[in-house]
């Protein structure tokens, strides 16, 4: 796995049961999100957010939405 990319294992192993990805509605975009403190994770690398985002999908992190579980 890439260096980059695993140091944000976190946020689909399960150790932090908090982080979900926020649904734009359309199923076309998401956005890292804690559910505890409502705050967003900017990855400013697109390509490693996207990276993130798949790993987090390929895993089963729950998918949240404005007034469903966020």
């Amino acid at each position: 796995m890439d260096e980059r990319l695993q140091q944000y294992e976190y946020l689909w192993d399960g150790s932090q049961p908090q982080w979900a990805l926020l649904s734009d509605g359309t199923g076309a975009g998401y956005l890292i999100v804690n559910t505890v403190s409502k705050m967003g994770k900017i990855i400013e690398d697109d390509v490693l957010a996207q990276k993130i985002i798949e790993k987090m999908l390929a895993t089963g992190v729950r998918v949240v939405s404005i007034g469903n579980g966020f």
